[in-house]
């Protein structure tokens, strides 16, 4: 007896729920999920997770992200891609929750597609940071220091915030106590790792020169971190101040890929910045060389969060000054 559509048995009862499932999906998601399968069947994309699983060694990660990359060489490689894809989806869609940010402008963006496409950990390094924040907030520093540890997995993404949110834990000894353990474990296993990785960064000064990088510090040089005397002295809330100190990481950090933009699309910003983060994806599209306008996106960030302070100081100063003429 064959089975009838309503039945569990049935392929089109299957895929009832499945298309039920999809439309109660929230739809950014669901581009998200679409892309990962879009990009599954082609290995020869996934260049990262690719160097990840063969010569994790020959990165510049700290040693501690090397039990990441052996744990994804025990799946076959599609396998691989698929959980880490969507550990990435599920990670940033929490980062975007936590720190306010619009899942639309975070999973229809160039720099998303990208950290997909290649196979890359960026997802999971803002996952990291959200899961510091939220734990902060609440008060709980051993989740804190977890997530502090699972963002420092890619330093020049998250260093200053990871910094900024131990500042704000509390007690701070106990935010540092998964951190010293895993710091701990890591020196067990590999010996005293740290002076090897230092050196071992120094051959890493090409990647500052790609097309990819949109931080300043190439044009700039170490003048660049004087961005950090106006984001460090004006007052914020914590929630803009995170803002503030993700944008001035993009525009100081000496390497700081398109890519991992997508910690900024995790956090509210004004639409023009999701435009400014499209442009390279059009230029390749209509064959321009345009990858250096995504240059422009840590700057507009800081202006928009900046300006309006401004505006308002100085018409406070003004009002002052006409007082004092009348």
């Amino acid at each position: 007896m064959s089975a009838t559509p309503d039945q569990p048995t049935s392929p089109w009862f299957f895929l009832q729920r499945v298309c039920l499932a999809l439309q109660r999906t929230p739809w950014p998601l669901a581009v998200a999920l679409g892309m990962t399968a879009f990009f599954t069947p082609h290995p020869e994309w996934h260049g990262d997770l690719l160097a990840f699983r063969a010569y994790p060694e020959e990165l510049w990660h700290p040693y501690w992200a090397r039990w990441l990359f052996a744990a994804l060489t025990l799946p076959s490689e599609t396998l691989a891609y698929v959980l880490l894809s969507l550990a990435s989806i599920a990670g940033l869609t929490f980062a975007a929750h936590t720190f306010g940010g619009k899942t639309w402008m975070l999973f229809l963006s160039f720099p998303f597609a990208w950290t997909l496409y290649y196979g890359q950990i960026d997802g999971l390094a803002v996952a990291g940071l959200a899961l510091a924040w939220w734990a902060v907030r609440r008060e709980k520093p051993l989740l804190a220091g977890a997530g502090l540890m699972l963002a420092s997995i890619k330093p020049q993404l998250t260093l200053p915030l990871v910094v900024l949110f131990w500042w704000w834990s509390s007690p701070k000894w106990k935010t540092l106590l998964i951190p010293f353990a895993v710091l701990l474990l890591s020196v067990l296993q590999w010996g005293f790792w740290i002076p090897a990785w230092l050196a071992h960064l120094n051959t890493a000064g090409w990647l500052v020169s790609l097309s990819r990088n949109i931080s300043l510090f190439p044009e700039l040089g170490w003048w660049v971190a004087l961005i950090w005397l106006p984001i460090g002295l004006i007052p914020l809330s914590k929630e803009r101040k995170v803002i503030a100190f993700a944008a001035g990481t993009a525009l100081s950090m000496p390497y700081f890929p398109l890519p991992s933009a997508v910690l900024l699309f995790s956090l509210p910003l004004p639409r023009i910045a999701w435009l400014i983060a499209q442009m390279p994806a059009l230029g390749r599209f209509f064959d321009l060389d345009i990858y250096p306008l995504a240059k422009a996106l840590p700057p507009t960030i800081l202006v928009w969060l900046f300006f309006p302070i401004l505006q308002e100081r100085l018409r406070k100063f003004r009002q002052a000054q006409g007082a004092q003429t009348e």
